[in-house]
């Protein structure tokens, strides 16, 4: 399925690293260019660390290896002023724009909180039911 996106302009939202990365990098590969806007700093409230700027300049290396235009950028995407005026400048950029992924989250669990349920460690299709209940048809543990 090589070229799904050739020629096409791609905003990806939390591209610093892990999936975000991952969809700026085969959105690269099927010859798009790409828009990659991460927070790249500290996440608020949450007790884990977030992306870095060294981060989001590797998904800039990386796309830039699959011989594509990356235009990428620190933004918070709940700062709507910020994220519309980097998506404005990068569109100017690039031409167009033609696919969003928005992938950027954290997980802002209050510290001292617990989860109402147990966090599964299995795999996907291991055990759990899926949307609506269904059966994920893995591990039929109960």
């Amino acid at each position: 399925m090589a070229g799904r996106v050739a020629g096409k302009v791609a905003l990806i939202t939390g591209a610093a690293r892990g999936q975000g990365r991952a969809h700026a990098v085969r959105a690269a590969q099927e010859g798009a260019d790409v828009i990659a806007v991460d927070l790249a700093g500290p996440p608020p409230s949450v007790a884990y660390e977030g992306a870095t700027p060294a981060d989001l300049e590797e998904t800039v290396r990386q796309v830039e290896k699959q011989d594509r235009r990356i235009v990428a950028a620190r933004c918070d995407v709940r700062d709507l002023d910020r994220l519309r005026s980097v998506v404005h400048d990068a569109v100017a950029d690039l031409g167009r724009l033609d696919v969003v992924v928005a992938n950027a989250g954290i997980c802002a669990r209050r510290r001292g909180t617990r989860s109402p349920r147990p966090c599964s460690t299995t795999p996907w299709g291991g055990g759990d039911r899926g949307p609506a209940g269904r059966d994920s048809g893995g591990d039929r543990r109960k």
